[in-house]
């Protein structure tokens, strides 16, 4: 199972943004240069960097991953981050817990604890995403420990 941050637009659609809103800009711009107010030209042009570089932060955090992966003897979490650097958990699924923490104003945490061990994963998930989750781990992790054997090596 893999998790990912969501993202609701794609690249193209952030390039086609800014580039519109750099038209858009421009155009603008240079109806105050016509007038003489050409300083404003600047402070346009610090809005169209400023939108390129939120969109460039927040699809380089979208590369983040976490990959759940369940054996015969352990459970495997393999946390990417956005640097793309791995670091891998395991966990004895026989006595793994999965937990749902619930705050307040709808903020969750989902934990993976055993002896003492314990893990956040989907942090970057909604409430309801990490609910789902739990539930999906709960039956995943039941299953193993009625039938071990039908677990894929």
């Amino acid at each position: 199972m893999n998790l990912f941050p969501p993202r609701s637009l794609s690249r193209r659609a952030a390039r086609n943004i800014v580039l519109f809103l750099a038209g858009l800009t421009t155009t603008i711009g240079f109806i105050f240069w016509s007038i003489g107010a050409w300083p404003v030209i600047g402070f346009l042009g610090v809005d169209v960097l400023l939108l390129s570089l939120a969109f460039h932060f927040s699809f380089r955090s979208a590369r983040q991953e976490e990959r759940i992966e369940l054996g015969r003897a352990n459970l495997r979490v393999t946390r990417i981050s956005v640097r793309g650097e791995r670091q891998e958990f395991d966990f004895q699924p026989y006595w793994l817990r999965v937990e749902l923490e619930r705050g307040e104003d709808e903020q969750s945490a989902l934990f993976l604890r055993t002896h003492g061990k314990s893990l956040e994963i989907g942090q970057f998930l909604g409430a309801d995403e990490k609910e789902n989750l739990a539930e999906k781990l709960e039956a995943v992790l039941r299953q193993t420990r009625c039938n071990p054997a039908d677990i894929p090596v």
